[in-house]
């Protein structure tokens, strides 16, 4: 991100001394090439910067809360199963969120319906036991919603890697261009305007961050001759 600084801040000073190279049609074509792919850097940093944390700790925090449902939903079961001395009620009900937590996200929405459905037709004696209708559908509905909240990541995953290989590249090839064809071209600068030329290589240093190295062939401290 230090090289596209170095160029975001060549922009601002090719634009500011635009006057001096108005009448050179090679460095006016760099620099609007620059604009072009500095705007492209802008939108890809951008992209690049969409995170997924949220959406994974809003997916966890969904996925304790529903199975701390099929949890109480399990234990309202087993309660009539006791009742009524009915055996496959009892195993059909047994879920734990140890269980459901070492499942695969897939075969836990899963197991999550089976529940819903074994629950369905007690739902009148489950009333009683503080288990409402609305927390045995949740069992199906938020299954559901939660097991195509995954793709929807993953979309976003795949399109932040994308924007993160197009940055590398952008940059890359406009510092190319820059380095090998503008700072030639600023040479005539050097014999006719000594301080503007001094002014592009400021604008051409890229510093490191925290005490790192600069890379080697993206210095440029002093441009090709």
């Amino acid at each position: 991100m230090n090289l596209s600084e170095m160029l975001q801040t060549l922009e601002e000073f090719l634009t500011t001394n635009i006057a001096s190279f108005e009448n050179k049609p090679a460095i006016m074509s760099v620099i609007n090439q620059l604009k072009t792919e500095n705007a492209k850097i802008r939108s890809l940093t951008l992209s690049q910067s969409a995170s997924t944390e949220a959406d994974f700790a809003i997916k966890a925090a969904d996925e304790d809360a529903l199975i701390a449902t099929a949890e109480k939903v399990s234990d309202g079961l087993k309660v009539i199963a006791a009742n009524t001395h009915d055996a496959r009620l009892k195993i059909e009900a047994k879920v734990s969120s140890w269980d459901l937590g070492r499942m695969r996200k897939d075969d836990m929405y899963v197991r999550l319906k089976q529940l819903y459905a074994t629950a369905l037709p007690f739902v009148e004696q489950l009333l009683p036991l503080g288990i409402s209708q609305a927390e045995v559908d949740s069992l199906n509905t938020k299954s559901t919603t939660l097991a195509n909240v995954k793709p929807g990541i993953n979309i976003k995953i795949a399109k932040t890697s994308k924007a993160t290989t197009d940055l590398g590249k952008t940059i890359k090839d406009i510092n190319t261009v820059v380095r090998d064809t503008l700072d030639d071209l600023m040479l005539e600068f050097k014999l006719l305007n000594p301080s503007l030329y001094g002014e592009y290589l400021n604008t051409r240093k890229v510093f490191a961050r925290r005490g790192g190295k600069s890379p080697k062939d993206e210095t440029n401290a002093e441009p090709t001759k």
